[in-house]
């Protein structure tokens, strides 16, 4: 990844430098407009190290990565946006200078909006499916501890209902409540009473009535 933002950052000092001499180069009156004008272009080019890192920077997740996508893209408009800009008042140096003071800021105003909204956005996305995990991991748990316990039986009726028990658990609701708490710990105690058991066969079908209770539940709340 630090190879690639090497490289990522080799590629935009060479642009700029390109982008400098052309507009150097090229023999035209360098009025205030096209120095306003100019400076921008300097500030969108700086601007894209701050966008990559605060994009791509912050975590090493895959999606994350991918959440920060649509920032890099407005970000990288707004450079194309701006060195048009530039490449206007370099063309036309009758234009006036506050008119490329509004129309650069008017640039660098709105790719700011839209990458704070974008980012905004994306923290939500990332608030959303933290949460989720975190109810999910429940039920994994559960189907985890039952798996285990069916591995390790001996006696092969009580392993055939671990085993139903686990694809039971497997397919039921994943999704967690605050309003589950109370049947959710009487299940959680039946398991931590079937690791300790002799006759299984019993808590086997107590678990099994209370996931029907629990999977019942979740459909009324939804």
């Amino acid at each position: 990844m630090k190879k690639n933002s090497s490289k990522g950052y080799l590629i935009l000092g060479i642009l700029f430098i390109l982008v400098s001499v052309i507009a150097f180069a090229v023999p035209a009156a360098k009025t205030a407009a096209f120095w306003i004008s100019y400076a921008f272009t300097v500030v969108a080019f700086a601007a894209q190290i701050i966008i990559w890192n605060a994009a791509l920077g912050r975590s090493e997740s895959l999606k994350s990565k991918f959440l920060g996508l649509p920032v890099l893209h407005i970000g990288i408009v707004y450079l194309v946006v701006q060195v048009v800009a530039l490449i206007v008042f370099l063309s036309i140096p009758t234009l006036p200078i506050w008119s490329a003071v509004v129309a650069c800021a008017v640039i660098a105003g709105v790719s700011a909006a839209c990458m704070i909204a974008s980012d905004v956005g994306r923290g939500e996305i990332e608030r959303v499916s933290a949460k989720v995990r975190e109810k999910t991991f429940y039920i994994k748990q559960l189907q985890a501890d039952v798996e285990l316990l069916a591995s390790a039986e001996t006696d092969t009726a009580t392993k055939s209902s671990l085993t139903q028990l686990a694809e039971k658990i497997r397919y039921s609701d994943p999704m967690s409540d605050e309003q589950l708490a109370d049947i959710e710990n009487r299940i959680t105690e039946k398991i931590a009473e079937l690791k300790s058991s002799t006759d299984k066969v019993e808590i086997i079908n107590e678990l099994d009535s209370l996931l029907d209770e629990r999977n019942r539940k979740i459909k009324i709340m939804k």
